[in-house]
């Protein structure tokens, strides 16, 4: 077994970003369970307990679950890295203070067979089509009767120079091939307006759920696309396409208002007017949304709880007004996306997509994690409480992985609101350990927080426990209150590895200072307080001169490897991401003016 330890912080973890346990459900900086597997079953034996201190969706619970039915991407995965498992029944406590998160986790493990979900989906989807199906009809270009398949809405703009409406779908985008401008001809006056610099048209609207007269930004249908017979068709919206919606009656009397709790993601631009859960979806899908869940209510409980994780997953990704289009290099129309992860935009042309269809597709990736957790026999227990004060007894876990918030990188509570206030139960952010204005919690506050959590997980480590921790920052401050951390928890690095995501987080692809790769560190219990050296800037240095000649050089990693190497040395981390970056431009800048790469 140790020598597997060795072996697997030797090359970096590839964690997939694709799968039915990616597939099934979306949560912020996931981590592929098959991943973690190969990690549990390489360093504990059958029978042993893992426990995640920050659960997230599960992922460490069903890894655990996994190492008695390995996947072929386990088994692959293993050999990839020189390693012999013993595979084998483990089993898991996680804990998460997040509601989404816990139920997602909860309700994915709770042994549902294949079978029956696929049965209840059926049913399910047939019930919704035949109740709901007519919201979604359109005619095509001929005249037929067919149906939506998605909207294109447009945000209404303001020509600054004659003051009168103008579409941004009609002015400041084109098709075939695509392209978002950046001016905008207004078709009034002719004068041409940078778009970011325009005011956005307001207006007042009935509220049916509020009942009573609210303010929005003025949006309307621009774009149908629809299928008639088989055939897929598209065409300019119509007045009547408006009318369709706003003819929908909604029985405001058995639901409740539940106001959306802003902090960080807050945007003034592209968030006016929405203050509560229903004003983030065009009034048909919030309807739509509505009357799912109200329907899932007429299933057997863990039924119930299986429908309502397809509902939400799609739910976030695609139900609401943060579903967008994107333009790809030459494409003649605009490619239909979901959601930016992590975040809670809404662009200026948000898609309205018809959720009847995306269910039974919402349904495969789910079917499969059920049908590959079915027959395994270990425990897993999701605990929705803070992981500040352990309910474990001492000694009592063989293995600890577990993947903290990463100082105020995304507010979770935040973002998985839209999800909560559906589940009537949002995360309580006085638990939430986090660096946060709106919540007045600074990065002493995290440290503190972060600190009692790890004074938990030695407090419960077996003495020979290994903890498993993967962590990412980008800035030298919060490296520096983790590296506290640890030390003052008795705690050591002995090893450090990187997980090596196939694809980058929304934040890691526009952030200027990312880092890519995000660090793992191999964690043992130690009888004293390591204090940090002074810093030394030739590990980056040392490091740079081994990568860069790679062809697939690429700073971010080469700031992981720094972090990981000055954790396991006990230096002392003072390089943000931004300033590190300056270095390693210079330094490779140097080497390729005297030939070094090129030659």
């Amino acid at each position: 077994m140790m020598n597997d330890v060795i072996k697997i912080f030797e090359k970096p973890l590839p964690s997939t970003r694709s799968g039915a346990f990616f597939n099934a459900f979306s949560y912020p900086t996931k981590i592929s369970p098959e991943s973690i597997a190969v990690y549990i079953a390489s360093m504990t034996k059958p029978g042993d307990v893992v426990l995640d201190t920050f659960g997230g969706s599960g992922s460490t619970g069903i890894a655990a679950l996994l190492c008695e039915k390995p996947t072929d991407r386990m088994l692959s995965l293993s050999q990839e890295l020189g390693l012999s498992p013993e595979w084998g029944a483990r089993n898991a406590i996680g804990y998460e203070i997040g509601t989404y998160g816990w139920f997602a986790a909860k309700t994915i493990t709770n042994r549902l067979k294949e079978k029956e979900f696929k049965k209840a989906v059926n049913d399910f989807v047939k019930k919704a089509e035949e109740k709901l199906g007519k919201y979604y009809r359109a005619t095509d270009p001929d005249g037929k009767e067919g149906y939506i398949r998605h909207v294109i809405w447009s945000e209404i703009l303001i020509c600054g120079n004659c003051k009168k409406e103008v579409s941004y779908f009609d002015a400041g985008v084109e098709r075939n091939p695509v392209k978002f401008n950046k001016l905008v001809k207004c078709p009034n006056c002719g004068k041409e307006s940078i778009i970011d610099e325009m005011d956005y048209a307001i207006e007042d609207y009935s509220d049916p759920i509020l009942r009573k007269m609210c303010k929005r930004k003025k949006r309307i249908p621009a774009w149908i696309y629809g299928s008639t017979d088989g055939k897929n068709w598209d065409r300019a919206a119509e007045q009547e396409d408006m009318q369709l919606v706003e003819d929908i009656d909604i029985d405001s009397s058995s639901i409740i208002p539940k106001k959306i709790k802003w902090g960080e993601l807050h945007r003034n631009g592209y968030h006016f007017g929405i203050e509560y859960l229903h004003q983030f979806y065009t009034k048909r899908n919030f309807m739509i949304m509505h009357q799912l869940w109200e329907m899932t209510n007429d299933y057997a409980d863990s039924v119930k709880d299986a429908l309502r994780l397809m509902l939400l997953s799609y739910n976030a990704s695609h139900c609401t007004l943060m579903t967008r289009v994107v333009a790809k290099k030459a494409s003649k129309d605009f490619v239909l996306t979901g959601a930016q992860s992590g975040v809670l935009y809404i662009s200026k042309l948000p898609v309205e997509k018809n959720i009847l269809l995306g269910l039974a597709r919402k349904a495969k990736p789910l079917a499969e994690a059920y049908r590959l957790l079915q027959d395994c026999t270990g425990s897993f227990e999701v605990r929705n409480q803070s992981s500040q004060h352990l309910v474990d007894e001492d000694g009592s876990i063989d293995m600890i992985f577990t993947d903290p918030p990463f100082g105020d990188f995304i507010p979770y509570a935040e973002v998985n609101q839209i999800n909560e206030l559906w589940l009537d139960k949002v995360t309580n952010r006085v638990d939430e350990i986090i660096i946060s204005e709106s919540q007045n919690k600074t990065l002493d506050d995290y440290k503190i927080m972060l600190k009692d959590v790890f004074s938990e997980i030695h407090r419960v480590m077996k003495t020979d426990a290994s903890a498993v921790v993967v962590f990412h920052a980008a800035k030298a401050e919060v490296w520096q209150a983790f590296e506290n951390v640890i030390s003052s928890s008795s705690l050591e690095v002995q090893q450090a590895n990187i997980l090596d995501k196939e694809q980058a987080s929304f934040k890691q692809i526009v952030s200027c200072d990312s880092v890519q790769g995000d660090p793992i560190l191999l964690l043992k219990k130690t009888s004293i307080n390591r204090a940090n050296l002074d810093d030394n800037m030739d590990i980056i240095f040392k490091i740079l001169e081994e990568h860069i000649p790679d062809t697939e050089f690429d700073e971010r990693r080469i700031y992981s490897l720094y972090v990981n190497e000055c954790l396991k040395k006990g230096i002392k981390i003072s390089y943000d991401a931004k300033d590190a970056y300056i270095v390693i431009r210079n330094f490779r800048r140097d080497y390729t003016v005297n030939g070094a790469v090129n030659g």
